[in-house]
């Protein structure tokens, strides 16, 4: 493998130790010749493996491309390979729970995981959930611990059984896009017009580390942001920068974003 990293200079500091194991990755499918499946990353780094892969000339699939979740296991690949979906190894557990009573939501299942079970998240790949049942895309090793740690959510006594894929809950993204006006690209100057909030209100939202962009924490509250960044905000939910339209005439930036519903 080359030694040449100039294409660094591509990407964010933050990216830096993903691009890093991206490379330690595809050094291992280039000294083996054997696929590697990575566990579940998000999209922004699905996005970088693509990059890397294209650049060293090697394969990669998403497991995206079989089965839609939001977050992804890539399989990195020497020529000769061709994935199927049983090589992503990704199992669907089924959440049952006495739904007449009270409906889970997506927040309390991701607590129950996150800080009850205290799963790493590049264990799961999604969480879905409609009016009567709740679904969980994991890596499939980890089925039992799944199932074994996860026997109340919340007040609800729930069991886990594994399902078809193709027995995954409908869901759809639902977004509304619109215009607005910054005066910088700086995070807390689009917060505070996307969100209608003071300019001192998104600061501090940012100061208290409640809003992401990409999928990672940011603190800074002149951080540049550009078209594509994804910024995920606690309790407001998310938006998307779609479309730089140009200034106007008193020096405004136009933006066409998108803002996503609270999952």
């Amino acid at each position: 493998m080359t030694e040449d990293r100039v294409f660094y200079q591509h990407f964010s500091q933050d990216d830096i130790p993903f691009i890093d194991k991206g490379l330690e990755w595809i050094k291992r499918v280039e000294d083996t010749y054997a696929p590697f499946l990575t566990p579940f990353i998000n999209p922004h780094q699905e996005w970088i493996l693509h990059v890397l892969t294209g650049t060293y000339s090697l394969n990669c699939m998403s497991s995206g491309q079989f089965v839609q979740t939001e977050y992804v296991r890539v399989l990195l690949y020497p020529d000769y390979f061709k994935p199927e979906i049983a090589d992503f190894e990704i199992a669907l557990l089924t959440i049952s729970y006495p739904s007449k009573f009270e409906q889970l939501s997506h927040a309390k299942i991701l607590g129950t995981i996150i800080n009850r079970l205290g799963i790493d998240r590049k264990l799961f790949g999604d969480i879905l959930v409609d009016e009567k049942r709740a679904q969980i895309f994991v890596n499939r090793d980890f089925i039992p611990l799944f199932q074994d740690g996860i026997k109340k959510i919340g007040r609800l006594p729930v069991s886990l059984e594994e399902s078809p894929l193709i027995d995954r809950i409908s869901s759809e993204i639902n977004y509304k896009e619109q215009e607005i006006l910054i005066s910088s690209f700086r995070l807390d100057a689009l917060l505070s017009s996307a969100l209608k909030l003071s300019r001192k209100q998104a600061s501090q939202l940012i100061e208290k580390k409640s809003v992401q962009v990409n999928y990672q924490p940011v603190e800074k509250i002149d951080y540049i942001i550009a078209e594509g960044d994804l910024i995920s905000v606690r309790k407001f939910g998310r938006l998307k920068v779609i479309k730089n339209n140009g200034q106007t005439k008193r020096d405004k930036i136009k933006l066409t974003i998108q803002i996503l519903l609270s999952k």
